[in-house]
C-alpha cells in the first residue's frame, strides 16, 4: 500500500539484525507497512510536549532512546519540543497548520481529540497501531481515543486526579486514615484545624468538579453532551459541600490566576492536609515531601455517594500534512513511545498511569508499588474511571461554569440561581456546536 516504507516487519529471517527496541516497536506496526529507510535519507521530525519538570525530563530522555535506537536503525531522529501547557499547546498547533510548520507528532489533551479528528489536523492511526496492541490498552483509558469509530490517538501520559494527603500532618492530629466520603472529608479536615493548618484545600479545575460532581451521582453534561447539567441536584449538592466546608470544616478555595502556584507553596510549606490533583504529579510531590521532611500518602477521592472519576492526561497523535513516508517514520516513534519499556519508565518517572494491561503486572511496578504503594492508588481506582466529554465547544461551556463557581466561593451569589443561568448559557454553546 505505502512503497517502500520505513516500517519493517520483524520476520523470523530479521530479528537477529535488529536492536530489541527496533524489533518491539516494529513489531507493532500493522501488517500494510513493510521494508526499511536505513539506507535513505536522513528524516527529522519534530514532537511536541506539555509540561516540565519531570514530565519534560520522560519526553526528552525517551525521545533520546528512540533516536540511539529505532530511530539511528532507521535512519530517523526525532527532536522533542515543549510547547507550554495543553492549550497552548493545541493554539500553537492549530497556528502551525495555517503556517504549515505543524509538528509531525503531539501529545495532545484527551478532550480535544474530535476537535482535531473533525478539523482535519490529525491522522487516523488504524494503519499504524497493531490490532494487538491496540487491545493490549487499559480499556479506562479508550474512551478518549476514537472519533467516529476511527482510532485517533493511543494513550501516553494518562492520568486520573487521585487524593493526597500529609500523612505527617495527619499523625500530628491524631488522624489514622484518609477519608473515604464528604462527612469524613468534612470531619478530618476540621480535626486538622487543631494543628493550626487548613484542612482540604480545593482549586477551580473542571477536572476535579468533574471528579466531584461524577462521585455524587451527577455529571457537567449531559450523555450526547447537548445540555450542561452543572446545575442539577447531584452537582449543586457538591457545590453546596464544599462552600459550607469553607464556612464550617476548615477548608481552603485557592482563586486568581496564581491559584495552583499558592496551593503548591503551602502544600510545600505543610499549611493544608489533603487536596486533589493528578497522578502525573505524584513523582514531583514526592520529591518535594522528602526535601522538606514530610510524608504524603494517597487514597480515592471521597465521594458524596459513589466512587467515579475522570480521566485525563494527553494521547499521543500522528498530524495529517505529512508525507506516506514521513507517516511511518512518525508511527515508529508512536509505537515506542507506547510500547512496555517505555510505559515502564514513565510511570516510575512521573507517576502518570501505566497504560497497558500487561504493563501492570511488570515486575518492575510490582516491585515500585510494594516500595511505594502511592503509586497503585490511581491504577486501582481507574476501576471507576472513564472518558471526558469531547463536544468541541466544551471548553467554552466549562469556562462558563468555572467563572460561577468562583463567584459561589467568593461572594454571596445564590448557588442555585448562579448555576441555573450559567447552565442556560453552556447549554447554548454545546448546542451551537454539533
Amino acid at each position: 500500500m505505502l512503497g517502500a516504507s520505513l516500517i519493517a516487519m520483524i520476520s523470523i529471517n530479521t530479528v537477529g539484525c535488529a536492536s530489541g527496541q527496533a524489533a518491539e516497536a516494529q513489531s507493532s506496526v500493522k501488517d500494510t507497512q513493510k521494508g526499511s529507510n536505513q539506507e535513505g535519507e536522513m528524516i527529522e521530525l519534530e514532537f511536541w510536549y506539555s509540561w516540565q519538570d519531570k514530565v519534560a525530563e520522560n519526553n526528552q530522555e525517551l525521545t533520546e532512546k528512540f533516536n540511539e535506537t529505532v530511530g539511528k536503525e532507521n535512519n530517523i531522529r526525532i527532536t522533542a519540543e515543549y510547547q507550554g501547557s495543553y492549550d497552548e499547546l493545541h493554539t500553537k498547533l492549530k497556528s502551525a497548520f495555517i503556517a504549515n510548520e505543524q509538528p509531525a507528532i503531539s501529545v495532545m489533551e484527551i478532550a480535544s481529540i474530535k476537535s482535531f479528528a473533525d478539523a482535519g489536523m490529525i491522522e487516523p492511526l488504524e494503519n499504524y497501531i497493531s490490532d494487538e496492541k491496540e487491545s493490549n490498552f487499559l480499556p479506562g483509558l479508550m474512551d478518549n481515543s476514537y472519533v467516529d469509530g476511527k482510532l485517533y490517538g493511543v494513550p501516553y501520559l494518562r492520568s486520573t486526579p487521585i487524593f493526597y494527603y500529609n500523612k505527617t500532618l495527619f499523625d500530628q492530629a491524631g488522624i489514622t486514615s484518609a477519608p473515604t466520603n464528604w462527612e469524613e472529608l468534612a470531619s478530618t479536615s476540621k480535626q486538622l484545624e487543631s494543628i493550626g493548618v487548613k484542612g482540604f484545600g480545593f482549586l477551580n479545575d473542571i477536572w476535579h468538579f468533574e471528579a466531584y460532581t461524577q462521585g455524587n451521582g451527577g455529571n457537567i453534561v449531559n450523555a450526547d453532551e447537548t445540555e450542561a447539567i452543572f446545575n442539577q441536584e447531584p452537582a449543586v449538592e457538591a457545590v453546596e459541600f464544599l462552600k459550607e466546608g469553607i464556612e464550617k470544616y476548615n477548608f481552603k478555595y485557592y482563586s486568581g490566576n496564581n491559584a495552583s502556584d499558592t496551593r503548591t507553596t503551602e502544600i510545600m510549606n505543610q499549611k493544608i492536609g489533603m487536596w486533589v490533583d493528578s497522578t502525573g504529579s505524584l513523582n514531583n510531590t514526592l520529591d518535594i515531601a522528602g526535601q522538606n521532611g514530610y510524608e504524603i500518602g494517597t487514597a480515592f477521592i471521597p465521594c458524596g455517594k459513589e466512587y467515579s472519576v475522570p480521566t485525563g492526561g494527553c494521547n499521543i497523535v500522528m498530524t495529517s500534512k505529512l508525507t506516506d513516508e514521513e507517516k511511518e517514520a512518525a508511527a515508529l516513534f508512536i509505537n515506542f513511545m507506547t510500547e512496555e519499556e517505555q510505559v515502564v519508565y514513565s510511570h516510575k518517572k512521573t507517576g502518570y498511569l501505566p497504560t497497558t494491561i500487561s504493563s501492570t503486572t511488570h515486575p518492575e511496578i510490582e516491585a515500585l508499588y510494594e516500595s511505594t504503594p502511592q503509586f497503585k492508588v490511581a491504577v486501582d481506582q481507574l476501576q471507576y474511571g472513564h472518558g471526558r466529554p469531547m463536544n468541541k465547544a466544551y471548553g467554552e461551556a466549562y469556562n462558563v461554569y468555572i467563572n460561577a463557581l468562583d463567584q459561589i466561593f467568593t461572594t454571596d451569589v445564590k448557588v442555585q440561581d448562579t448555576l441555573d443561568k450559567a447552565a442556560m448559557e453552556a447549554t447554548k454553546l454545546l448546542q451551537e456546536s454539533k
